[in-house]
C-alpha cells in the first residue's frame, strides 16, 4: 500500500522525460519525410504536398519547444502547494527540453547516422538546463490567480512570436508564410483570451454597487 501512495506521489517525475522524448522524436520524423519520400536532393519549394505537410508541423514544432516545458510544469504542479508545485515544475520543464533534445538527435543519428553527441548537441543540452526549469515552473505558477499567473500565461504566445522574428522559418521554404502567419494569428488569440479572462476575473472580484 505505501509503494503505492508512494509511486502515485512520484509520477509527476515521469512527465518531462515521457513528454520530451516523445516531441524529440516525432519532431525528427516529420523533419526527415523527404527523406521517406526520396525527395531530399528537390528543392524544398518544389517537394510534394506530404513534404509540404511535414515541414508545416517541423516548423511548428520548433515554435513549441518551450510549450512543451511550460505544459509539464503545469501538469507536474498538480495537487501540490506552491512552493512544491514551483519546484516540481521547475524540474520537469527541465527534464522535459532536455530528453526532447536527447530523442530528436537519437532519432536523427538512426536516419543519418553519424555522431550524437556533437557540438549542437551539447548547446542544446545546456540550453534545455538553463531555460527549461524556468519555463517549467512558468507552467507551475500558472495555477496560481494573480498577475504573476497572467505574465506565466503569456510567455509561450509571446516567445512564439519573438521566434518568428528573431529566427524566422527560412524563407525559400513555401510553409514559411502559413507558419509565420498561424503562429502570430494563435498568440494573438491567447493574447486576448489572457486578457478577456482577467477582466472577467476582476468584474467578479468587485463589489457590488449600491442598489
Amino acid at each position: 500500500m505505501i509503494a503505492v501512495i508512494a509511486g502515485r506521489r512520484l509520477c509527476w517525475v515521469m512527465i518531462g522525460p515521457g513528454a520530451g522524448m516523445v516531441v524529440g522524436a516525432v519532431d525528427s520524423v516529420v523533419n526527415h519525410v523527404p527523406v521517406l519520400l526520396g525527395e531530399v536532393a528537390t528543392a524544398r519549394a518544389e517537394r510534394g504536398g506530404w513534404s509540404q505537410a511535414a515541414e508545416f508541423a517541423s516548423l511548428i514544432f520548433d515554435a513549441g519547444w518551450a510549450a512543451t516545458a511550460v505544459l509539464v510544469g503545469w501538469l507536474a504542479s498538480r495537487r501540490a502547494g506552491p512552493a512544491t508545485g514551483t519546484v516540481r515544475g521547475a524540474l520537469a520543464g527541465g527534464l522535459a527540453l532536455a530528453f526532447a533534445t536527447a530523442a530528436y538527435y537519437g532519432t536523427d543519428l538512426f536516419f543519418d547516422g553519424g555522431a550524437w553527441w556533437g557540438t549542437t548537441t551539447r548547446f542544446w543540452l545546456i540550453g534545455s538546463v538553463v531555460l527549461g526549469p524556468a519555463l517549467g515552473a512558468a507552467g507551475a505558477l500558472i495555477r496560481h490567480p494573480g498577475p504573476v499567473s497572467t505574465v506565466a500565461v503569456l510567455i509561450v504566445p509571446a516567445g512564439a512570436a519573438l521566434q518568428m522574428i528573431v529566427l524566422p522559418p527560412p524563407p525559400e521554404s513555401r510553409m514559411a508564410g502559413p507558419v509565420r502567419c498561424t503562429v502570430w494569428i494563435a498568440a494573438a488569440v491567447a493574447t486576448v483570451l489572457v486578457v478577456r479572462g482577467i477582466g472577467r476575473r476582476g468584474a467578479g472580484a468587485s463589489p457590488a454597487g449600491p442598489g
